[in-house]
């Protein structure tokens, strides 16, 4: 079998990382400070939390938590499921799976209630992620591909991208289904390089140079190789 990479979705938009994040970070903590209990604090906390995903997952879940409560309190149901997706993120980088899918399918349901499409293609994406990770490729097809239909259904690139991707990893782990991986990952490529996504370019060139390398179209798989590398030097 060879070695596959997904994507998740970490923000509403792709995942903001870079040399200012310390200080968005504080300038985050200082505007939270001063505003009033209602949607815009909410959404501030959860941008807040995901500058902590891979640094310090527990102050995520932490300040999830915070936006959770204050959601609640303000009945913002959006920022309520950005909320518990936001928890499930923190969860997911500390290696705990089954809080993690707890907490998005709560987001999933409270996204399903008020048709928020957006919000339902990036959970059902989350939550294949976790299934995938866990080895159940059944269930992680399941919910990429539904997550993919949904990403069609409002033209959202970022989300179809991710899932044409994940679905390609699902697809790579067995012999019968690699032609159908390489497509999906050459459908996503090029959606890829237009939102400027270096994470998702990174991952599927990788994806599709070890794809390459079997089948023993070295000039293929280099290209890619660098492509991947080029992408995470970004």
């Amino acid at each position: 079998m060879i070695k596959t990479y997904i994507c998740i979705i970490f923000f509403a938009s792709s995942i903001f990382i870079g040399t200012g994040q310390n200080a968005q970070t504080d300038s985050l903590r200082n505007l939270i400070t001063g505003l009033p209990d209602d949607s815009t604090k909410v959404n501030a906390l959860i941008k807040l939390a995901g500058n902590f995903y891979r640094t310090s997952a527990t102050e995520a879940v932490h300040l999830g938590g915070q936006a959770r409560e204050l959601a609640e309190r303000v009945n913002y149901q959006s920022g309520l499921g950005y909320a518990y997706k936001c928890i499930g993120m923190g969860y997911y980088f500390q290696n705990n799976a089954l809080e993690a899918v707890l907490n998005w399918q709560q987001a999933l349901e409270i996204f399903q209630a008020i048709d928020h499409q957006n919000g339902i293609a990036n959970m059902l994406n989350n939550l294949g992620a976790v299934y995938y990770n866990g080895g159940d490729d059944t269930k992680a097809i399941e919910y990429y591909l539904e997550s993919l239909r949904e990403a069609e259904e409002i033209n959202d690139s970022l989300r179809i991208a991710t899932a044409l991707v994940n679905i390609g990893a699902v697809y790579s782990n067995k012999d019968a289904t690699r032609n159908m991986a390489e497509d999906y990952y050459l459908r996503s490529f090029p959606l890829s390089e237009a939102l400027g996504d270096y994470d998702a370019i990174g991952t599927v060139s990788v994806n599709l140079g070890e794809l390459y390398l079997l089948k023993e179209e070295d000039e293929s798989a280099l290209k890619f190789f660098e492509n991947a590398l080029d992408a995470y030097k970004e």
